[in-house]
């Protein structure tokens, strides 16, 4: 197995579980925020934002600039 598919993997396993715990706030009781109200209150700091535009950005630069 190859360094590039490990890697693959691992944001395959990363993207499977922020299903995840989106389907349990959205579908259950769980107590866990869905990823909207975690946005929601990120986004009422300034730091939030900025880390939001920081995460947003390195998001952009890694998957879509080629």
């Amino acid at each position: 197995m190859t360094a590039h598919n490990v890697t693959i993997a691992g944001y395959l396993v990363a993207v499977a579980v922020i299903v995840l715990v989106q389907v349990l706030a959205t579908r259950t009781r769980v107590p866990v925020p869905s990823l909207g109200e975690l946005l929601t209150r990120a986004m009422r700091s300034r730091t939030g934002r900025v880390g939001v535009l920081v995460a947003w950005a390195w998001i952009g630069l890694h998957f879509f600039a080629r």
